[in-house]
């Protein structure tokens, strides 16, 4: 089994209402199934951190450049097809600047799942689709998010994305 190492970036937004939380979209190439994640990626041997990730990966992927600081949550997945085991790190995005373009996407992406859009997505959304991590559907994640991630959290393993 290989190893991966994945930062993403939570950016939330509180106001105007409704909350919102930046999401892309993402398609299987071999299934045609639709998923939705925070932007976020595998750690590259130029990312310095995975701090350095989190704000690569969130401007390949929705063209926003962030200011991170934090980690709010740590999670674990496999992926059994292709036998890796991935380590999910998602960072606390404290600013943002920029307007969501998918300019940024690099052109020689070779990944099982092809990124469609980035967008806001308003929280009561969010039970419809299918959304990694799952908790960014709960309410325990809008509470941390209105208490401003206090903490890192983990989030156990899920055994199959």
């Amino acid at each position: 089994m290989r190893h991966r190492v994945r930062a993403a970036t939570l950016i939330v937004r509180h106001a105007p209402e409704p909350e919102e939380i930046l999401l892309v979209k993402h398609r299987s190439q071999r299934s045609g199934r639709i998923i939705w994640l925070s932007p976020g990626g595998g750690l590259e041997p130029e990312d310095g951190s995975i701090f350095d990730c989190a704000r690569r990966e969130a401007r390949e992927e929705s063209g926003l450049s962030v200011t991170v600081s934090r980690i709010a949550y740590i999670h674990e997945f496999r992926d059994s097809v292709r036998k890796i085991q991935h380590v999910a790190f998602y960072m606390v995005a404290d600013a943002i600047a920029g307007e969501i373009t998918l300019d940024h996407l690099p052109k020689d992406a070779t990944d099982a799942l092809t990124i469609v859009e980035a967008t806001w997505v308003k929280r009561e959304t969010l039970p419809s689709l299918t959304v990694y991590p799952d908790y960014l559907k709960t309410d325990q994640f809008w509470e941390d998010a209105a208490q401003g991630f206090p903490g890192t959290k983990y989030l156990g393993t899920m055994t199959e994305l």
